[in-house]
């Protein structure tokens, strides 16, 4: 009957090591490796879509441009991805991905009826975010907004959009406490205030000042009803309640 024994740790040599699903470093132990850094690859390529509006309002490229060759390869990985954390079994990160997918577009849809009413009744907002995005993403900012691009600026705010903000909070925070994702919908919020976008919006200056304190307040209030449908739909789902380093790092 033979016995097998496993290497010593002491060695330096031995200080980076796989031990079944769990990767050493050192006195660092990350549990499932592949899942973090597929988890990893979802989350940059949920930044694609609101990181492309900055730039193209930073003038570093269109809107079009980011498009075709960063988001549409972007939702590509993130589908792939889903059907491989399935496959081998990566519960957390299938689970996180499922919830954003619901959670997300229900609660950018909340968020857009607070934005339609401040836009609509209050003139709080230079325009439509969705119809803005629609004509840049299909390049007729000159010639104006028809069917296809309103159908795709908003498939981009509602689906695309809203789903990579909820990938953050379900990847990364789990599920926690549905009044926690309110604060977060707010960081949203003051980024998007203090971003390039202001000037794509018409060069209404930082926090929308330019338009008075009505744009700062739907934008805060329409962020807070993201924040409450994303946290109250989360905190019912399926996702792991730890954290993303809770999950992954042990010391």
């Amino acid at each position: 009957m033979s016995t097998m024994t496993q290497p010593s740790t002491n060695s330096p040599n031995r200080a980076l090591r796989f031990a079944g699903t769990e990767l050493k470093l050192g006195p660092l132990t990350i549990v499932n490796p592949a899942e973090l850094v597929a988890t990893g690859i979802v989350l940059a390529a949920a930044g694609v879509s609101p990181l492309m509006f900055v730039g193209a309002a930073a003038g570093y490229g269109s809107m079009n441009f980011y498009a075709t060759f960063a988001l549409l390869p972007a939702i590509a990985v993130v589908l792939v991805i889903t059907f491989l954390a399935r496959h081998y079994g990566w519960q957390r990160l299938y689970r996180g991905i499922l919830a954003a997918a619901i959670a997300g577009p229900l609660a950018t849809a909340g968020l857009e009826v607070v934005r339609a009413i401040g836009f609509n009744v209050f003139h709080a907002m230079p325009g439509s975010m969705p119809m803005l995005m629609g004509v840049l993403i299909t390049n007729r900012f000159m010639e104006g907004p028809n069917i296809w691009s309103d159908i795709v600026g908003w498939g981009d705010h509602i689906l695309v959009n809203g789903i990579g903000f909820t990938l953050v909070w379900t990847l990364v925070f789990g599920r926690r406490r549905w009044w926690l994702a309110i604060p977060f919908a707010w960081v949203i919020a003051t980024f998007f205030m203090i971003s390039p976008d202001m000037k794509m919006l018409g060069d209404i200056g930082l926090f929308g000042l330019a338009m008075g304190s009505g744009f700062a307040i739907t934008v805060y209030l329409a962020h807070t009803v993201f924040g409450a449908v994303l946290g109250w739909l989360t905190s019912r789902s399926r996702t792991h309640t730890s954290t993303l380093w809770g999950a992954h790092l042990k010391l």
